[in-house]
């Protein structure tokens, strides 16, 4: 009896596998926002890539490798062989073609050698072209005609598949590509394809390639894509609405929303996006920080508690990332034995990967995945299936440094032409934003509480803190911090540096023992995620010394707050969680006028023009002028004094730099089909300069998670330090071990102490 061709050495069979691939082509295809008439073609030519893509597999070679008799088959890539193949059909589309040969690697990169080119694209002398069949190609054919019978059987239960009964076997032997050779090459000269192909074949051809790869890689998985839900059918409210919140569910078209802290302002985007959702329209939730981003998921996804379920559902709700794959970990249910932690690990892998891929139609991530996208990084491709009419909600946009936000406002611009509406939400967003939000999308409404509005003006008048200002640093006024400390219920202290936060702790432990907390993000994550969901779940501790990580990450309520001096945002949040909701009397809140620690942590010039602390002592100024106690709109005309003149500077320059970046506002002249920007990656998720290490006294417990596999857990030990950092523990640091070593003390109480 024959052996049956495989598609994986898993012992999966091709038709199997191609079956399940075309299953999820189906789904993804039924789930884009087209009208019928302009996807009829695309599922005909999609379906096809598909349907052809691993017929290069039947090689006797490949063969061997999949059964595990040979090791590998010698760099020789199947998806030349399948694209030969389908080269034999009359008319087939180039878009077909090239889906086919490019749904592995990039397309070849002329004169860069090594391991780029062997790792990233198509090796040239593979290719066969008329004038050009080498001697590895002839290998490959012949390898590929000793299985011609069984592959002839093969496509006959492929075609039933595809529902094809038109595309019999062909008669003729494999021999050159049936495509130009001009979509090989990257130059822009008149024979490059961004010259010589318009824009719309470049783009109707990526967006082929995209879904096969789609296709491919979750039938691989055999997932098959839900339909996209209607937002509608969803409650985001569980109260009476207020008035700027019916406003923003009546808003149609791309809005900027302005509410305070606590005042349902999520609940009113979610409303906008229900009013803006296009048949089969996908929802993209942006935050600045992963902390955050984490909270939204739970909150949109699978729930806070029991009690407090998801509004979309933890089926319709993905997590995206850099690190989206271990917070998924942290979140689900598990006992404590390995076997069951290796699932969970399992499932928490599953989960990220769907994220990534299209598969959820809510997505919750950074606006560094968006960019990924239009940069032009690995992946992008799926951006011309998933981005047209969707909604983008961008929150928090203030906090993104300067560079990001231009990258962020170019990208919006660029996409509305494709139908994208994008809400800007805020509580304090500067006027100058606005503004440049006005330049990137045109006129834009702004929604926010009306004054004349009873239920509007309550929010708006609420007073939930008492301001005061003090002279000196936090170090210097301790005593006085104790003393209030001693008779309040909860007390918040907030630190601009990490080492300043752990001085802070040692003099406090010394007074209340373990009732003080310290959090800040040089803990590891497994210690920072125990912190954080103890505060989140129990009550408050006497006294919590922070940095700014909970500005972003923590929906908590203290009673009063002890603040280092910051720009007015910044102050913001930390204020927002004092009296978060307003319903007590106006809580005392302390900013002081000199921070700790000599480097200031929020430089937007240069240190030689004296203006490095600008918006720092710009925010002291104005919050003094300020009677107490404050309302919000006292802190939004606040924020639009300090930021009165924009982005100055550094500052300036970097927003200028990310608005015009060549790659988006030229999308059209730079797009190259077949092949992703590798530097994307460098710059979009090296944007923090941070790298993790692993303390010296945790090396055994992390070789311990890694024998047993939970390379999740063992990750978990790994502690993200500033770059900047580097020079002043060098002595301490062991570069030649993997991850780096750090010999440093570290505690779960303090974190690592450099």
């Amino acid at each position: 009896m024959k052996e049956v061709l495989l598609a994986k050495s898993s012992g999966e069979s091709l038709t199997a596998h191609t079956a399940w691939c075309l299953k999820a082509g189906r789904a993804l295809l039924a789930s884009l926002p087209l009208p019928a008439q302009e996807r009829q073609q695309l599922e005909s030519d999609t379906l096809l890539a598909v349907a052809l893509h691993d017929a290069g597999k039947a090689a006797s070679g490949f063969q061997r490798v999949l059964r595990g008799e040979q090791k590998d088959w010698g760099g020789r890539r199947h998806e030349i062989l399948s694209a030969a193949f389908a080269s034999l059909f009359p008319d087939i589309a180039p878009a077909v073609l090239f889906a086919i040969l490019t749904h592995h690697k990039d397309i070849p990169t002329e004169g860069i050698t090594g391991e780029y080119r062997r790792t990233r694209s198509l090796p040239w002398e593979q290719l066969p072209w008329e004038d050009d069949l080498t001697p590895v190609w002839q290998e490959m054919v012949e390898e590929w005609q000793k299985n011609k019978e069984p592959f002839r059987q093969e496509w006959a239960k492929i075609c039933r598949a595809l529902r094809r009964s038109d595309l019999a076997y062909p008669s003729q032997d494999l021999t050159a590509l049936a495509l130009s050779r001009i979509w090989m090459n990257r130059s822009t000269g008149k024979k490059g394809q961004r010259r010589f192909f318009s824009f719309s074949h470049r783009y109707y051809t990526s967006l082929v390639r995209g879904l096969t790869i789609a296709a491919d890689h979750l039938g691989s998985a055999h997932h098959v894509p839900p339909s996209i839900p209607d937002l509608k059918a969803f409650s985001v409210l569980g109260q009476e609405l207020r008035p700027f919140q019916k406003q923003s569910g009546d808003t149609e078209g791309s809005a900027i929303l302005r509410a305070p802290t606590g005042s349902g302002k999520t609940e009113a985007a979610l409303l906008w996006a229900q009013r803006n959702q296009r048949p089969n329209g996908r929802l993209f939730y942006i935050l600045p920080y992963t902390a955050s981003i984490n909270a939204m998921y739970r909150r949109l996804g699978p729930g806070v508690s029991a009690d407090r379920p998801g509004v979309f559902g933890v089926d319709n709700v993905g997590l995206l990332h850099s690190r989206a794959t271990a917070a998924l970990y942290s979140m689900l249910e598990s006992d404590q034995d390995a076997c069951s932690r290796l699932d969970r690990q399992e499932n928490a892998k599953t989960l990220g990967k769907l994220a990534r891929g299209m598969w959820f139609p809510i997505r919750v991530c950074t606006p560094h995945q968006i960019l990924r996208y239009t940069l032009r990084g690995k992946g992008w491709e799926t951006m011309l299936a998933e981005f047209p009419n969707a909604c983008f909600i961008f929150d928090e946009i203030h906090a993104y440094d300067p560079r990001v936000v231009g990258l962020t406002l170019a990208t919006a611009k660029l996409v509305s032409g494709w139908g994208i509406h994008s809400l800007f939400l805020s509580a304090t967003l500067p006027e100058f934003l606005e503004n440049l939000i006005r330049q990137a999308l045109g006129q834009v409404p702004t929604i926010v509480p009306s004054n004349t509005l009873t239920r509007d003006r309550e929010i708006l008048d609420r007073k939930r803190h008492a301001l005061k200002i003090h002279n000196g640093t936090l170090l210097e006024n301790l005593e006085d911090i104790i003393r209030a400390a001693e008779t309040a219920r909860s007390t918040l202290v907030v630190c601009n540096h990490i080492r300043t936060a752990q001085l802070v702790f040692d003099r406090l432990r010394n007074r209340f023992g373990p009732e003080v907390i310290l959090l800040h993000s040089r803990f590891n994550q497994e210690d920072r995620n125990d912190i954080e969901e103890d505060l989140i779940a129990n009550s408050l501790p006497k006294v919590l010394v922070a940095t700014q990580v909970v500005e972003v990450s923590l929906d908590v309520d203290f009673d009063q707050a002890f603040i280092e001096p910051a720009p007015i945002d910044a102050l913001v949040q930390r204020m927002g969680r004092v009296n978060r909701a307003g319903r007590r009397e106006p809580a005392s809140v302390v900013v002081f006028t000199e921070q700790v620690n000599r480097y200031h942590l929020y430089c937007e010039c240069s240190e030689s023009s004296h203006e490095a602390t600008c918006r720092v002592r710009r925010s002291i100024e104005v919050l003094q002028s300020i009677q107490n106690p404050i309302s919000e709109k006292d802190l939004v005309d606040a924020a639009n004094d300090v930021y009165v003149g924009g982005y100055r500077g550094e500052g300036k320059r970097a927003f200028d730099e990310g608005f015009n970046h060549p790659d988006i506002i030229d999308f059209e002249g730079r797009l190259l089909a077949g092949a992703h920007q590798d530097w994307v990656e460098q710059v979009i998720e090296s944007t923090d300069g941070t790298v993790e290490v692993l303390p010296k006294c945790l090396v055994k417990e992390y070789e311990v998670r890694r024998r047993q596999g939970l390379w999740i857990e063992a990750n978990a030990l790994l502690v993200s330090i500033r770059t900047r950092s580097l020079s002043a523990i060098r002595a301490k640091l062991n570069t030649s071990t993997d991850p780096w070593m750090v010999d440093s003390p570290y505690s779960s109480t303090k974190g690592l102490e450099l």
